[in-house]
């Protein structure tokens, strides 16, 4: 999965592409191009415009539509997220929700498109307080469409009202038909905050307890769910909605989705809600009682005995429903030559099949100043590393 993730960020671009609003008519892919790929492939029209990207270089990724240009369309409210606590919270507040949108909308047969329904400032609008408008205000057609709750004055954590909602994130999903790309639902994140950092400088902390959380998230949803149903073209599709509790400042892990649910056809609040049982700690600041973080500080003692210059061994371990699913070890240091770093991955190679548990999929980067020096990479099942030693 981390491999994945990791190959999601180096070809953002070719996996990611995707259309506005007016959809050309592409010409179907056939049977042989639905198979996985190690290239991607574009079918492209007579006349030459690009229409489709047939092939995927894995299960996971969604297959893009781009214009009869070739042009990359980003999401109308590009830079929202750029509001969450972090970049690795605004890294799986995406990559999270494109995973748990699988659940509804298959990689198989639907077409992946960044957002195109929420412009930014109609979501920036959402993300303030709801307050109550002056005479003058309402006289010039403004509207209250705060999401956050009303703020009543409290400096106190105790009593003042937080600021649950953060960030809106918008995914949109196709499907292929004889009349062309036809819009099969909508995934929509909701950002929660589990602390919320208020005063001049953001020096105060209010911590909000997860129970409140959902509370508030799903009244936020059901508010987007009935806003987004006045938008032309979403009266009647599918929209899941997934709530994103997303980690704090000093939290190098980020955060995770704590619950999911889905308004169908034409519904204007959210149903079936089920909550998602999801966790990323930090090795070894956390999680050292674990078997695998004991793994983790045996494979990160025998590193630091072979080269004596490490600046630092970190683990990000992600778990679903209790289980490790993926580990991300990233350890940073200075290199004096071509020899070292050699020697280094080789040895790295060595200790990790020795230490870290066979069947887990694991990421190990190794970076210094000069940038990323080496990879290794094993999925889940697999005995030996995929090893890269970059120039």
């Amino acid at each position: 999965m981390r491999k994945k993730m990791i190959l999601s960020g180096l070809a953002s671009v070719t996996l990611l592409l995707a259309s506005c609003d007016v959809l050309p008519d592409p010409v179907g892919p056939d049977e042989e191009t639905t198979e996985e790929n190690d290239e991607n492939t574009a079918q492209t029209t007579e006349d030459g415009d690009t229409v489709i990207i047939e092939s995927r270089i894995d299960s996971d990724y969604y297959r893009p539509v781009i214009t009869e240009e070739g042009t990359y369309a980003p999401s109308l409210n590009r830079g929202i997220t750029r509001e969450l606590n972090s970049n690795v919270n605004i890294k799986t507040f995406e990559e999270d929700l494109m995973r748990l949108s699988q659940r509804y909308f298959s990689t198989e047969d639907h077409f992946f498109q960044e957002g195109q329904f929420l412009p930014a400032g109609t979501v920036d609008s959402w993300l303030q307080r709801s307050r109550e408008l002056t005479e003058e205000e309402i006289d010039d057609g403004e509207e209250n469409l705060g999401l956050n709750p009303e703020d009543n004055g409290s400096t106190d954590p105790e009593t003042r009202n937080p600021n649950y909602l953060s960030s809106v994130l918008e995914q949109d999903y196709y499907t292929q038909s004889e009349d062309g790309m036809e819009l099969a639902g909508l995934s929509v994140g909701l950002a929660l905050n589990s602390v919320d950092y208020y005063g001049d400088q953001g020096q105060d902390i209010q911590e909000i307890p997860r129970e409140e959380l959902l509370e508030e998230g799903k009244r936020i949803a059901d508010e987007v769910i009935s806003r987004m149903r006045e938008i032309e073209g979403l009266e009647t599709v599918p929209i899941t909605v997934g709530l994103y509790e997303q980690s704090t400042r000093d939290d190098f892990a980020g955060g995770v989705y704590i619950s999911q649910g889905i308004s169908e056809e034409g519904a204007t609040s959210v149903s079936e809600w089920e909550a998602i049982n999801e966790d990323r700690l930090v090795f070894p600041i956390e999680g050292m009682q674990s078997a695998e973080g004991n793994q983790f500080a045996n494979f990160k003692s025998e590193v630091e005995k072979f080269f004596p210059n490490l600046s630092g061994v970190t683990g990000i371990a992600h778990y679903m429903d209790d289980n490790l699913a993926t580990l991300q070890i990233e350890i940073v240091t200075q290199f004096y030559g071509k020899g070292e770093i050699i020697a280094f991955t080789q040895y790295l190679n060595q200790a990790a099949n020795s230490y870290l548990a066979e069947s887990l999929p694991i990421e190990i980067k190794v970076e210094s100043l000069n940038g990323v020096e080496a990879f290794l990479n094993r999925e889940s099942g697999e005995t030996e590393f995929d090893i890269h030693v970059f120039d």
